[in-house]
C-alpha cells in the first residue's frame, strides 16, 4: 500500500515536471514570437506611404547595390526628363573609352549645331577644340547642353544617330519608361515628340552610372576651371553638394515643362543609395525633398541592421531529470 501511495505521489511530481516543461516551451515559444514580430516592426515600421513629398512630385530610393526599393512615390510617373538625360550620354561616353573606341584625350572640334544650344552652357564656339574629357567634365559639373551635342556628334556623328544608341541603352538597362528624343533634355522639335522617364527608370540608369568611378568623380567636384581666356569656371548645379555630409553625386535637371529633378547618391557604413525626385515645384522643394528620401532610406537601413543584431534565435535545451 505505502509503495503504491508512493508511486502515486511520484507520478504526480512526475505530470508536475511535464506541466512546468510545457508551460517553459509555451513560454519560450511567446517570447520568440514577440520578439518575430518586433523585428518585423524594427524593419518595416519606419515605412511608411507619405514622407510630404507632395502628390505632384514623382520620387525613389533605392539601394544601390542591389537596386532595393526603400520607398517610392509615384515612380512610374512619365514625366520629361531634362537634364537627367545627359547621365546617358555620359554613361555611353565612359562606357565607349573604357572598350578602346574613344579616348578620353580625342580631340573634339565644336560644329555649329553644337554651338547654338541654349540654357545651361559652357559657351562653347564654332570650330573650337576640347578633348572628350573636358566636354564630359562640364556636362557632369555644369550640364553644358553645347558639350552634350558635341560629345553626341564626336561619338556617333550626329545627335540623331547618339539619340538612337541612347535608347538602345536604355532598352538593355530595363529603362521601359523612357523616350529620348535629343542630347539635351531641352523641348524637343515638334516633329521628333516629347521625351519622358520615370524616377524609376532614372534610378536604373544612375545605378549603372555609378559603377564607373571616373563619373563619380567628375559629378561630385563642386567647380572647376574650363577655361582661362577669358575666364570661365564651371559651379556644379547639385545643391545638395556640401550641404548634404554623405552626398557625392549625381546630376540636376530643369525645364519649365519637367520642373526641378535631382538625382543624388550618398554612402553611410559601406552602404550607397540612389534617391531621384522629380517634377518639384522650386529648387529648394527639390533639395530638402531628396534629403528627405535619403534621410529615409539610411534609416530603414539603421532599423533593419538594428533588428539584426538585436534579434538571435532561441534554442530550447530538453529537460533532463
Amino acid at each position: 500500500m505505502l509503495r503504491r501511495g508512493r508511486g502515486r505521489r511520484s507520478g504526480r511530481r512526475c505530470r508536475g515536471r511535464v506541466t512546468v516543461t510545457v508551460a517553459a516551451a509555451v513560454a519560450l515559444a511567446v517570447i520568440a514570437i514577440v520578439a518575430l514580430v518586433g523585428a518585423v516592426w524594427r524593419i518595416r515600421g519606419p515605412m511608411r506611404s507619405d514622407i510630404g513629398l507632395g502628390a505632384a512630385v514623382s520620387a525613389i530610393v533605392v539601394e544601390a547595390e542591389s537596386g532595393e526599393t526603400l520607398y517610392e512615390h509615384y515612380a512610374e510617373r512619365r514625366i520629361p526628363p531634362a537634364s537627367l538625360t545627359k547621365l546617358m550620354i555620359v554613361l555611353l561616353a565612359v562606357e565607349a573609352v573604357e572598350r578602346g573606341q574613344a579616348s578620353m584625350v580625342d580631340s573634339v572640334t565644336v560644329s555649329e549645331h553644337a554651338a547654338s544650344m541654349g540654357g545651361s552652357q559652357v559657351w562653347l564656339g564654332a570650330g573650337e577644340r576640347y578633348t572628350l574629357g573636358q566636354l564630359l567634365e562640364s556636362v557632369m559639373i555644369a550640364s553644358a547642353n553645347d558639350s552634350a551635342v558635341a560629345v553626341a556628334e564626336h561619338l556617333a556623328g550626329s545627335e540623331r544617330q547618339f539619340v538612337a544608341r541612347m535608347m538602345n541603352r536604355a532598352s538593355e538597362l530595363g529603362m521601359g519608361n523612357t523616350h529620348i528624343v535629343n542630347a539635351t533634355g531641352l523641348p524637343a522639335e515638334q516633329d521628333d515628340g516629347d521625351g519622358f522617364t520615370t524616377a524609376s527608370d532614372m534610378a536604373r540608369l544612375a545605378r549603372e552610372a555609378l559603377g564607373h568611378q571616373t563619373i563619380l568623380e567628375w559629378s561630385r567636384t563642386r567647380s572647376k576651371v574650363f577655361r582661362s581666356r577669358p575666364l570661365f569656371i564651371m559651379y556644379n548645379t547639385n545643391p545638395l553638394l556640401g550641404t548634404y555630409p554623405r552626398c557625392d553625386g549625381l546630376k540636376t535637371g530643369h525645364t519649365k515643362a519637367a520642373g526641378y529633378h535631382l538625382v543624388a547618391t550618398a554612402s553611410e557604413d559601406g552602404v550607397r543609395l540612389v534617391a531621384v525626385i522629380m517634377h518639384a515645384g522650386s529648387d529648394e522643394a527639390r533639395t530638402t525633398g531628396c534629403a528627405r528620401l535619403l534621410d529615409y532610406g539610411f534609416e530603414v537601413l539603421r532599423a533593419r541592421n538594428t533588428a539584426k543584431s538585436t534579434t538571435k534565435p532561441t534554442t530550447m535545451q530538453p529537460t533532463t531529470r
